[in-house]
């Protein structure tokens, strides 16, 4: 069963603010409409503390969300959220305002509502620009959400000018929201300032580079320091900062299994820092990496599998293959290319499949046309209930996993990871 922690911390964290927020009182007279308006812009205070957390990478994420690449999946629906949220508790509190209009009473002027609305307009632009950029490099996405900070400065501020209740009291939900607030304001400061200086503890020496296929780089590390403990499977940031190199952070599989000592990465030229990284990147340079993380493991699922890689995502599959497959598992394992010549470790997993439990299938793409269940189901003979792990393009994922719903084969649980930190 998947886990779930995640999703049930932020269900409980909005109970408890509704909780506590049914025992207070405003410190004035005001509409019912602009007390729940209060509320829901408290909920925003809650999903941008979860927000931010989860941008601090933190390795609690991996156990809470089933691996760090769901977490962004809650990370962009709660700031989807949270926006929807600010427009409604703008749009409520001006009603409230009316109604006290109309009831012959004088609205007190408040100083403070200008910086909740400047920092509604400010995530409202850069919301739309972060999805109108959505197709920037990695980079320069990243830059562009460090100018969230402002906004949910000034939304703060906002809230402790403008609330109707004893913002600074002692009572269990102005205390619940100052502590929501400053491990909000804390996780965004440390993901903006701090955690790309402090975040990569471990340092490697390159001291091996392979050209593996067309187009993808091998790159073999030795540790400078300790040596990272990972389980195969799992993936981990990489950064090199010299005076050749400027390769921002980037999530990459650890494509071989464990090693004291040593790691390895696997990289597909497909954007303009990895391509520019083929030509400057020298054995002696070094790499600094943050990690590990990811729940991509194959022993937590039913022991009939069915393994896809697509291109460069057979490097998790080459990982748990050379740590080796219990002999109660049985898998299938698929792996598809474009052509022979971006077929990367082709040889190793025909050696390492000669004496083992599993089964291979290459897949080339140019001579066989596209992979498909039904071309899947070819191979598969198993009644019983099969988990099928997936590691590639999304398009292919998505297309497999509509074709899988419509086959005959008894499929448990579609496994993947979401390398969409976007």
């Amino acid at each position: 069963m998947k886990k779930k922690s995640g999703l049930f911390i932020i269900l409980v964290s909005m109970l408890i603010t509704v909780v506590f927020w049914l025992f207070i009182k405003p410190t004035r007279d005001i509409p019912l409409i602009s007390q729940y308006s209060q509320l829901l812009a408290s909920f925003a205070l809650v999903g941008f503390c979860i927000i931010n957390f989860i941008s601090t990478r933190h390795r609690v994420l991996d156990k809470l969300f089933n691996g760090l690449d769901r977490s962004y999946i809650y990370h962009k629906v709660l700031s989807i959220s949270v926006l929807i949220m600010i427009v409604v508790h703008n749009v409520s509190i001006g009603m409230g305002k009316d109604i006290i209009r109309q009831s012959g009473n004088r609205v007190p002027r408040d100083p403070y509502a200008m910086y909740g609305s400047f920092s509604l307009y400010l995530f409202v632009i850069l919301i739309a620009v972060a999805i109108l950029a959505k197709k920037l490099n990695y980079e320069r996405w990243k830059n562009i959400h460090k100018f969230m900070l402002i906004p949910y400065a000034l939304g703060i501020y906002h809230y402790y000018g403008s609330a109707n209740y004893a913002v600074f009291s002692m009572d269990a939900f102005s205390v619940w929201l100052d502590i929501v607030n400053v491990i909000g304001i804390l996780s965004a400061i440390y993901s903006i300032f701090i955690y790309e200086k402090t975040g990569f503890k471990y340092r490697f020496k390159v001291n091996k580079l392979d050209t593996v296929a067309n187009g993808t780089l091998e790159i073999t590390g030795s540790s400078l320091g300790r040596s990272m403990k990972f389980k195969p499977g799992q993936f981990a940031f990489l950064k090199i900062k010299d005076k050749r190199n400027n390769f921002p952070s980037h999530p990459f599989t650890i494509s071989q299994a464990p090693k004291e000592g040593e790691i390895q990465f696997t990289l597909k030229a497909l954007g303009d820092h990895t391509k520019e990284l083929f030509d400057t990147l020298k054995v002696g340079d070094e790499f600094y990496v943050e990690g590990p993380h990811g729940e991509f493991n194959f022993k937590t699922g039913v022991k009939n599998q069915i393994w896809i890689a697509g291109g460069i995502g057979v490097t998790p599959f080459r990982s748990f293959m050379q740590s080796g497959v219990p002999k109660d598992y049985s898998v299938d394992f698929f792996y598809a290319y474009n052509n022979e010549q971006e077929g990367a470790y082709v040889e190793e997993l025909q050696s390492l499949a000669a004496n083992s439990n599993f089964k291979l299938h290459l897949f080339n793409s140019k001579e066989k046309g596209f992979l498909s269940a039904e071309e899947i189901s070819k191979h598969i003979y198993k009644k019983d209930n099969i988990d099928v792990y997936f590691c590639g393009p999304k398009p292919m994922r998505e297309s497999l996993r509509k074709q899988f719903q419509n086959s005959k084969l008894k499929i448990n649980q579609f496994h993947f990871e979401n390398f969409q930190f976007k």
